[in-house]
Formats: C-alpha cells, structure tokens, sequence
C-alpha cells in the first residue's frame, strides 16, 4: 500500500496570509479585556522572573554574542569574525533590517568589543544582592 502524501510536494515559501476576521461592536469589549489580561499577566511574569533573577532570552543571547566575539578577538581569528560578521548582517536583512545599518551595527559591536567594552551591571540585580548582604 502506498502513502499518497509522501507523494504530494511540499509547499514552498511563506504560508499565505489568514484575512483578519470582521471585528463587530460585541467582540470589542472581549478583545480589550483579553489584551489587557494578558498585559497583567506579562507584568506581573517579568517581575517575576526579574525577582527571581531569571535573564531574559535578550540577556543570554547578548552575553553569548559578546563572549563568541571577544573569543574570536582575543585568538585573533580574523577570517572567523569576518564571517561572523557577514553571516549576523545577512540575518538581520533577512528580517527585514536595513543590510547598511545593520553592517554599521554589527561593526560598531565589533569595534566596542575590540575596545575592551563590556557590559553595563543591571541595578535590580546589585540592588537585590546589596539587600540580601551577598555583596
């Protein structure tokens, strides 16, 4: 017995695109009071994880960047972080950024790095160890 739909092609490309559905005077109190519920629950989880000291995906990915980078640097791989450069521009214009601002960005990193830049100390995070006497 064959499986027809190991036969069938995949689609390629981006899905298409679902038409919005038609917003009635009823479901408008619903959709404001489901927004501002999940805006409750979005505060109230960052300051959750903000007590809890938990980085965010934005802090870890910045801290591996700047480790990744400075890793190259400092073995002088030149060749390496040239790629690495090309290929995080290459990135950002696929999302739909600028490929001049975005090879200035990744640059002006690069040299800060280079430079011996790190990263500014968050104040939450002293101010709770201050508290807790851990410093």
């Amino acid at each position: 017995m064959t499986d027809k739909s190991s036969s069938a092609p995949m689609p390629t490309g981006p899905k298409p695109r679902k038409r919005a559905k038609p917003v009635d005077a009823a479901s408008k109190p619903e959709r404001s009071a489901r927004l501002q519920r999940q805006a409750e629950y979005q505060r109230a989880y960052r300051a959750d994880q903000k007590r809890r000291k938990i980085p965010s995906r934005d802090d870890a990915a910045r801290v591996a960047l700047h480790w990744f980078i400075t890793l190259m640097i400092e073995n002088g791989n030149e060749t390496g972080l040239g790629h690495i450069h090309r290929e995080i521009v290459r990135r950002l214009v696929e999302l739909g950024f600028d490929a001049d601002g975005a090879d200035r960005r990744v640059s002006d990193l690069i040299d800060r790095y280079e430079d011996g830049w790190t990263f500014q100390s968050k104040p939450h995070l002293r101010a709770t160890d201050a508290a807790d006497g851990n410093i």
